[in-house]
């Protein structure tokens, strides 16, 4: 999340209007709530990271694309939670199959470190989370 961590919010810390603002891809942040998705990176912002989890990973299980996407950002990076390439992949994968372009960039970035059982074992794991609605993710 560092990338987006440098901007300022617009107005009184919403941090959704300013990343609507900034990421034209995030169109779908017209259906996140918006209170919930603030509360959450700004808990981030002052490394609540536990806190940022909870609220990002209960978008996320809403079908929140910008959450997925930067759940995947955590799990990459190690932020906030065990560094974990497969869970990563995972929810990259499921925003960019929603049409998040900066989820599909640092999908394909990601892929290329992986081995082809880790990419696999990633796909698996998106799927389960897919058929399962999220529970238990």
């Amino acid at each position: 999340m560092s990338h987006v961590l440098s901007m300022s919010p617009e107005s009184d810390g919403d941090w959704y209007e300013a990343i609507n603002l900034t990421q034209p891809d995030s169109v779908e942040l017209i259906e996140t709530d918006r209170d919930t998705f603030n509360s959450a990176f700004e808990s981030f912002t002052q490394g609540h990271h536990d806190i940022a989890y909870r609220g990002l990973l209960e978008l996320s299980n809403k079908g929140s694309s910008i959450s997925q996407y930067f759940l995947g950002v955590m799990y990459l990076g190690g932020e906030g939670v065990l560094q974990d390439f497969c869970r990563a992949h995972m929810w990259l994968n499921i925003a960019s199959s929603q049409g998040h372009k900066n989820a599909n960039q640092q999908l394909v970035k990601l892929t290329k470190l992986m081995s082809a059982n880790q990419v696999a074992e990633a796909q698996k794991l998106a799927r389960k989370c897919l058929k399962q609605k999220y529970k238990d993710y």
